[in-house]
């Protein structure tokens, strides 16, 4: 493993820690259509996302205009779910090559899927009143009791995020980062941020022999400095001839040619 990889997972593990409750009650618990957007107004007493919502907003912001996509690299805990279940795929199936001819048109779906989160968030969460007549209330999140009352309740809200919750997590198994190449909506923003960043990973045209080991193994299955990228920087430790190298977007060489994307959607 990496020095770069070691760093990244204490990273991830941190903020997965401190956020795996909130990640809990916004997929499984929110009274909201979308969660983890009106958390200063919910009723939920026992969710942390009270206070952790602006300290990531402004994590994600800042990391947006610095670095593109690394907020899901190395903050994101979905990202860290969907690592894992990389890990298991490689392990134990291959079945993403069934997905490599899909690839480049299914990673535009997550900007759809954006823009269907705008909408909700205008048409459900933005409704005056209670966000529904009944709240799951519970002294702790960790209460099994109150996720099956949020089930029973019938919301259409509850099983629609708990389906899209299984279809990342049974994706994460057949697709490399299956949820955060095609379905996350802040993946999707924060990749506009890709293109315009202060800083980037750029590659030395005269130093790369063309191997092809990014984005072969890239955990994004992209090369450097594309809307997929999510700056885990360890492609500038693999490389192997050190063509790879973190820089200002404005100076330096020039990025990896368009040509050297990949055409499956998982090694």
């Amino acid at each position: 493993m990496q020095p770069i990889t070691i760093w990244r997972r204490i990273s991830q593990v941190g903020f997965f820690i401190l956020t795996g409750e909130w990640l809990a009650v916004g997929w499984l618990r929110c009274p909201y259509g979308v969660p983890f957007v009106s958390c200063a107004s919910c009723p939920l007493a026992d969710c942390p996302g009270r206070w952790l919502q602006p300290w990531f907003i402004g994590i994600a912001a800042l990391s947006g205009l610095l670095a593109g996509r690394a907020f899901c690299g190395w903050v994101c805990p979905m990202g860290l779910i969907q690592d894992a279940l990389g890990r298991i795929r490689k392990s134990k199936t291959t079945l993403s090559a069934r997905f490599a001819a899909y690839d480049e048109y299914a990673k535009y779906f997550k900007y759809a899927y954006l823009a269907i989160v705008v909408v909700l968030i205008f048409s459900l969460n933005l409704q005056l009143g209670r966000p529904h007549e009944y709240v799951v209330r519970s002294p702790s999140a960790f209460s099994i009791g109150s996720y099956q009352v949020a089930w029973g309740l019938g919301e259409p809200c509850y099983q629609v995020r708990f389906w899209v919750l299984v279809v990342a997590i049974v994706g994460g198994l057949l697709v490399s980062r299956f949820w955060c190449r095609y379905l996350c909506p802040l993946g999707a923003l924060l990749s506009i941020f890709g293109k315009v960043s202060i800083f980037r990973i750029g590659c030395d045209a005269e130093a790369c022999s063309t191997c092809g080991k990014y984005p072969r193994e890239c955990i994004q299955h992209t090369v450097p400095d594309t809307v997929d990228c999510v700056m885990c920087g360890e492609c500038v430790q693999g490389c192997p001839k050190g063509a790879l190298k973190l820089q200002g977007r404005y100076g330096g060489p020039p990025k990896p040619e368009a040509e050297d994307e990949p055409t499956e959607a998982a090694g």
